[in-house]
């Protein structure tokens, strides 16, 4: 039989002491024997003297530590002494980190009011210039026209401010992926407060002739271009904040916040009207909603300003900076592979523009001067239309949100996408009826339609970017949405209501739900762009779910390993020990 000293290396790799131990119990002879207490003797005085080394260490270093400790306590007690002269002294830890606490959530709402404060201004004159269009037509347009003409002329003014949203959306996108959202919000706030101060100053027709519509066209046209990134730009800056999962509920109060400055709009515009007669109205009248607009540009510019210590945090969002601002975010978003998502962006959004500006900006003007019968006074009409917006949108938004966060943002869309375009003819003609119960109900029915698929689609539009160039792809995709249907709306709905008011013999045609036909037209396009043209999610688009089933396999698959190594080092062993000679 050979020699254990023949034996491959890895059968004999064992421990000193666990061979001591077996050939002790086996008995294998004296020279084993011998060689075993020796081994036993030889190690048990290493362990004896390391084990006096480490003691002696320990005391030697357990005293220096003593005496440091005590120089230590004996430092604290002295700048104890002097700071305790007055009374209380050793609370002031906790009311401190209470105070910390108390002021980082209230900079954290000034934070969040700050991203919002755009919004309201944004919706607030949007809507202010379609609740008073009726008067600004008389003021800014040539006398003795039909009016109805008039009225028409002053909604395709409103809509022209819709045609530079796209480029605002870009200029402050490409800002905004480049520089942070918090530099882009700053400086669509800023231009958004000359615009609107300036509306309010404009001369009319009766002083300047042509030059009054001419300038009012530039001014809603910069205005266009000031407001094309500030909902994007709030958006993106609120929910790349948020955890992911909540995205549903934060971007639909961030819309919240926009139709809070549309019902801010109507209120202002309820007050006025409810005041003033037409003939101040038409003197001055019409000039304050549009200077009392200043005071919330004032309020988010100083709100943002007062956030600026958040630079460290608003860094994180976009600053993919190496990769960034090598490549133009408009370029990244105009890539082969991104522009179907890019496109599906474009049509998604159509539904609610259109559906919104109709249903809740143009239909106060429909209800006070379009409807035949004269069923109701404008100041009806605007309390109609506000508590509408208020029960229906205002409220119904979170809920809608926090739906999407637990059913998908696609089957809620689907679900308000479906009741909106089949719902709308009826409703509207509903409104038409003259009955303010019925108007009431028929509005607000329309109103959660419109949420269902409004709340949803502002996470959907930011899930659908990676965030390289995200704000620019919403921005871009969002505007050029509300410039082909936003703005255009109320001006074709006037057309039609005046075109085929008396029905053409045809019931659903009749008073106005003509215009319903417009929703259901706007809903089959977000549908498609919804289902057809944007991409279905995927597994690349599921990894971030499927990452901790994969960390757990991948763990699994570790622990397997180990247990096998140990399970071959266990045979190894013993064959080893029963390969050892008897003798």
């Amino acid at each position: 039989m050979s020699s254990p000293s023949s034996w491959p290396s890895k059968y004999c790799s064992r421990p000193t002491t666990s061979t001591a131990a077996t050939t002790t119990k086996k008995n294998y002879g004296s020279t084993t024997r011998t060689t075993t207490k020796d081994v036993a003797t030889a190690t048990a005085t290493a362990t004896a003297t390391a084990t006096t080394t480490t003691t002696t260490t320990t005391s030697s270093s357990t005293q220096q530590e003593q005496h440091h400790h005590e120089e230590q306590q004996h430092h604290e007690h002295s700048s104890y002494s002097s700071s305790s002269s007055s009374p209380g002294s050793s609370l002031h830890s906790n009311p401190t980190k209470k105070s910390s606490s108390s002021s980082s959530s209230m900079h954290e709402t000034i934070k969040t009011l700050a991203g919002v404060a755009g919004n309201v201004l944004e919706w607030y004159d949007f809507a202010v210039f379609g609740y008073f269009s009726d008067i600004l037509g008389k003021v800014f347009f040539p006398p003795h026209q039909a009016e109805n003409v008039a009225l028409m002329e002053a909604f395709a003014v409103f809509g022209g401010a819709f045609v530079m949203r796209p480029l605002g959306g870009i200029l402050m996108g490409h800002l905004g992926d480049l520089y942070g959202s918090k530099t882009a919000l700053q400086g669509s706030i800023f231009l958004m407060a000359v615009p609107t101060f300036a509306m309010g100053c404009l001369p009319t027709y009766a002083q300047v002739g042509a030059w009054s519509y001419t300038l009012l066209i530039l001014v809603r046209l910069l205005q266009g271009l000031s407001v094309g990134g500030q909902l994007m730009s709030s958006l993106v800056f609120t929910l790349e904040g948020k955890p992911k999962k909540h995205w549903g509920l934060y971007g639909s109060y961030v819309m919240a916040t926009a139709n809070f400055g549309t019902l801010l709009g109507g209120l202002v515009g309820y007050l006025i009207r409810s005041n003033l007669t037409e003939e101040q109205l038409l003197q001055y009248g019409w000039r304050i909603p549009f200077l009392s607009g200043i005071l919330v540009s004032v309020c988010g510019l100083y709100l943002k300003f007062y956030c600026d210590g958040d630079d460290e945090d608003d860094a994180t969002f976009h600053h993919h900076a190496a990769t960034t601002k090598r490549t133009s975010p408009l370029r990244l978003a105009l890539r082969p592979e991104s522009r179907r998502q890019l496109l599906a962006a474009c049509l998604v959004p159509m539904l609610y523009s259109g559906g919104f500006y109709l249903c809740f900006v143009w239909m106060a003007i429909f209800m006070a001067d379009l409807i035949p019968s004269d069923p109701f006074t404008t100041q009806q009409a605007f309390g109609i239309n506000s508590l509408s917006l208020f029960v229906s949108v205002c409220l119904l938004f979170p809920v809608a949100g926090i739906l999407s966060d637990w059913y998908g943002r696609r089957t809620i869309m689907t679900i308000g996408g479906i009741l909106s375009g089949l719902g709308a003819p009826f409703l509207i003609m509903g409104i038409a009826q003259g009955y303010p119960t019925m108007t009431f109900a028929s509005q607000s029915i329309l109103g959660v339609s419109l949420s269902f698929w409004g709340a949803p689609m502002m996470a959907w539009l930011v899930e659908s970017f990676p965030p390289e160039n995200r704000l620019t792809s919403a921005a871009v995709g969002y505007n050029i949405g509300q410039a082909c249907v936003g703005g255009v709306t109320p001006a074709l709905a006037t057309f039609l209501v005046d075109r085929y008011d008396d029905g053409g013999g045809y019931y659903l045609f009749s008073t106005g739900g003509v215009t319903g036909f417009l929703i259901t037209a706007l809903a089959m396009i977000s549908l498609l762009g919804l289902w057809v043209i944007s991409p279905q999610p995927s597994l690349v688009q599921l990894m971030p779910l499927l990452l901790p089933v994969k960390n757990n396999v991948d763990c699994l698959k570790e622990e397997n390993s180990r247990l096998l190594q140990s399970m071959e080092t266990a045979e190894t062993l013993d064959s080893c020990s029963s390969a050892w000679p008897n003798h």
